[in-house]
């Protein structure tokens, strides 16, 4: 009986624990459910914010784009104010210059005025006292002045044309000149030079004949001395025809004139002849021989020189 009512009062303990830890399990339910409904609405509260810092943003944003719009455009206005107040100080600068430029103009303007003025008068006075009638207007007279102005002026540039042609011909004969000079100067150098060759060419010419006469004196006496041996030789020749009358078949005395090998073959015959001749004779005279022989070469040697 005492187990069971432990057992109970266990039991109802247990279920009062669990009671509790249910309570408690659902205070922190709850107290978790309030938790997250208080940051579900700062979330939102925070989405809120974003929202209105976002909104902000763009705006500021925007304010920032316009003001830099808005200053880009007062920077360009500005830069175009300087620039067209540049062009205008410039404007204002090109303008005083060419007032000024025209004032002068019209000072310069006014003085030639004056000055031609005086030339006016003039014209109109001589106009006024001109009895021809040559010129009606001032303009007659200067036109006629004009006229002759282009003339003169034709004139000077002839003038000056014909003496540049001058100086031209001037230059052309000066370098025509300098080029005969140094033609003249090169002929007379090349006659120096032949005068030299002649007087040289003379010497040879000189020596060459002084050769030639000595040539010809030393061709003289041979030719003395070859008509000398042509006379020895004729004389021998006619000495040895007389001797062999006797064997007129072997002479040449009638064959007209004979050249000088002929005559020495003649003589050379002869010779042999007479040498036989003498010999035979010392054999019968019975002389011996050598000086048989030497006595008739002896005799032959004296009858030669005799007859030469």
């Amino acid at each position: 009986m005492a187990n069971a009512l432990d057992s109970v009062t266990a039991a109802t303990k247990l279920r009062r624990d669990m009671m509790e830890v249910q309570k408690e399990l659902d205070d922190k339910r709850a107290d978790f459910q309030r938790r997250m409904e208080r940051v579900k609405e700062a979330e939102d509260q925070l989405k809120v914010e974003r929202a209105k810092l976002q909104d902000t943003l763009v705006q500021y944003y925007k304010f920032i784009q316009e003001n830099e719009i808005k200053r880009n455009r007062a920077n360009k206005k500005a830069s175009a104010e300087e620039k067209a107040k540049q062009d205008r100080h410039l404007q204002i600068v090109s303008l005083s210059e060419a007032l000024h430029f025209l004032e002068s103009e019209k000072e310069q303007s006014r003085s030639t005025y004056l000055q031609y003025a005086k030339y006016q008068r003039y014209l109109e006075d001589v106009l006024q006292h001109n009895e021809n009638e040559e010129y009606q207007d001032p303009k007659d007279i200067i036109t006629r002045w004009q006229t002759l102005d282009d003339n003169t002026k034709v004139l000077q540039r002839r003038k000056t044309q014909l003496e540049e042609d001058l100086n031209k011909n001037k230059n052309q004969l000066n370098m025509k000149r300098q080029r005969k000079k140094n033609e003249s100067v090169e002929l007379q150098n090349q006659l120096n030079e032949l005068q030299t060759q002649l007087e040289a060419l003379q010497k040879e010419y000189k020596l060459k004949q002084d050769f030639l006469e000595q040539s010809i004196n030393h061709k003289g006496s041979t030719t003395k001395t070859i008509g000398q041996v042509r006379m020895a030789c004729q004389n021998l020749y006619d000495r040895c025809i007389e001797w062999n009358t006797a064997y007129r078949s072997r002479s040449h005395a009638d064959q007209g004139e004979v050249d000088i090998l002929q005559q020495l073959n003649v003589i050379g015959d002869c010779l042999d002849d007479y040498s036989v001749i003498i010999r035979k004779h010392q054999e019968k005279a019975k002389v011996p021989p050598p000086a048989a022989t030497q006595d008739g070469k002896k005799s032959g040697d004296t009858a030669l020189a005799h007859t030469v």
